[in-house]
């Protein structure tokens, strides 16, 4: 086999925000980054601009990705996403402010929780452990949201589960009732405190 026929692997060094750029649109094409520059290379060299790559990707036939509808989506998917970490700071921040005991973005079994608030019942030493899960837009994904709570509350060291949300008014009733059902209490923010303190109550030996 000649030179020129043999496959060679070729380290490439790329600035730290370009790399950071590849890497998120490797993660969006589910491709290692790896394969993804490869093909970046291939598109290149084959005389075809890098960003065409994606539409390399597409099953044959499929119609042309919208660019515009794609900038629109990804534009409202960051504000809801920026929406969403603001929320959990400032339940972190309550947390805080109360002196609550608790770990943020918790892993718990093979699942991560937002937060893993944890008290010790004076009573008999028992370490209480309440995953807290925050949702900004619950009404958006109150299937998913209801589903990883539940799957949550059955964990082994998990005693409790409580959703916060950032105001009740105008909440589905219907939404609540099956939440409530599955013995997950909703709070907001201004209700927090006195939630966790029912929650822990309830879970204190009579």
């Amino acid at each position: 086999m000649s030179e020129d026929q043999k496959h060679k692997t070729v380290g490439v060094s790329f600035p730290p925000e370009l790399r950071q750029r590849a890497s998120e649109r490797a993660r969006g094409l589910g491709l290692s980054f790896s394969k993804y520059v490869t093909l970046c290379v291939e598109a290149e060299v084959s005389g075809k601009p890098p960003q065409l790559v994606m539409e390399n990707l597409l099953p044959a036939g499929a119609p042309p990705l919208n660019l515009e509808a794609a900038l629109e989506e990804g534009s409202d998917y960051g504000a809801m996403k920026a929406a969403s970490i603001g929320f959990e700071d400032d339940i972190e921040e309550i947390l805080r402010q109360e002196d609550i005991c608790y770990s943020r973005f918790a892993q718990v079994a093979h699942l991560r929780t937002d937060f893993l608030v944890q008290h010790v019942d004076p009573a008999t030493g028992r370490n209480l452990r309440i995953a807290l899960e925050c949702k900004y837009n619950v009404r958006k994904r109150a299937t998913v949201t209801l589903g990883q709570c539940i799957i949550l509350k059955s964990l082994p060291g998990v005693d409790a589960v409580m959703l916060c949300v950032p105001y009740l008014k105008h909440f589905d009733p219907h939404l609540s009732d099956t939440f409530a059902q599955q013995g997950i209490p909703i709070v907001t923010p201004d209700s927090l405190n006195p939630g966790l303190e029912s929650l822990l109550a309830s879970l204190a030996p009579a």
